[in-house]
């Protein structure tokens, strides 16, 4: 029996996944896709004679890459895919502009909320006047200019102001630590194979599912866009290539209607 064909095509961003090469590997989704393209380009190399046509055409050099545009932040996207890299537990939170008055006398200082996690300096305002202080050494504080603060130690946290900086208004923003989220280090690796990972595109229209599978692929580029009044836009780019000796295995493509 003749099968009938009639394409099956494809509505949506569809879904994209990523495996890393390690032991027990914890698959990333690209979440809330907007968009995914595979790309598959060859060389070609033409034989002429004396006609303007060519006589032969030999398959050279090919080339596949892949893109995932998604609008969802996927952390191990970044450090697992992109940088090859663990992570641990804890990340950074931000205090911005946090409320502050400068003592009407001596001493002259402000111990943030967050002082016990305090992790590093994002600057100070003068709420009365807009001016933006510069951060000075210790005993250096100048009135209406700048400001002193201690990054470690027992005093971590405390942010010191000239005498004449009494009763001010200031706005404190800064960078502590918490337990939630995660931390990756991202280190200096060398150069050549690292982070590599499986690549998996499903193209779906209904119930039927066209699938792209590469077997080894290394992120060539990883990225965020944020915009005003708007969502961030985030993109994965990679390289796949056939892995193992000789001439390897690309990966495989399985589509829902049967040739």
């Amino acid at each position: 029996m003749t099968t009938v064909l009639s394409g099956k095509p494809t509505f949506g961003a569809g879904r994209v996944f990523t495996i890393g090469s390690y032991t027990n590997p914890t698959p990333a989704r690209a979440n809330t896709p907007q968009s995914q393209s595979i790309d598959f380009k060859r060389k070609t190399e033409s034989l002429f004679g004396e006609n303007q046509l060519p006589v032969a055409v030999g398959a050279g050099q090919m080339e596949v890459t892949g893109k995932v545009e998604y609008s969802k932040t996927t952390a191990r996207t970044v450090y697992d895919t992109m940088f090859g890299v663990s992570s641990t537990t804890g990340s950074y939170l931000e205090a911005d502009g946090e409320k502050a008055v400068v003592p009407a006398s001596s001493a002259y200082t402000v111990t943030v909320a967050n002082a016990t996690d305090f992790e590093f300096d994002l600057g100070v305002v003068n709420a009365d006047t807009g001016v933006i202080y510069s951060c000075v050494a210790s005993g250096q504080e100048a009135v209406g200019v700048s400001y002193s603060v201690a990054t470690s130690g027992a005093n971590k946290g405390k942010y010191t102001f000239a005498s004449g900086d009494a009763n001010a208004n200031v706005q404190i923003s800064y960078a502590y630590t918490s337990t939630s989220g995660l931390t990756a280090t991202l280190s200096n690796a060398l150069q050549g194979p690292t982070g590599e990972f499986t690549a998996v595109h499903v193209l779906p229209y209904g119930a039927e599912q066209d699938m792209y599978v590469f077997n080894s692929c290394i992120a060539s580029s990883a990225g965020i866009s944020a915009k005003q009044s708007g969502f961030a836009s985030n993109t994965l780019e990679y390289s796949a290539f056939a892995s193992g000796a000789g001439a390897g295995v690309l990966g495989t493509a399985t589509f829902a209607e049967a040739a």
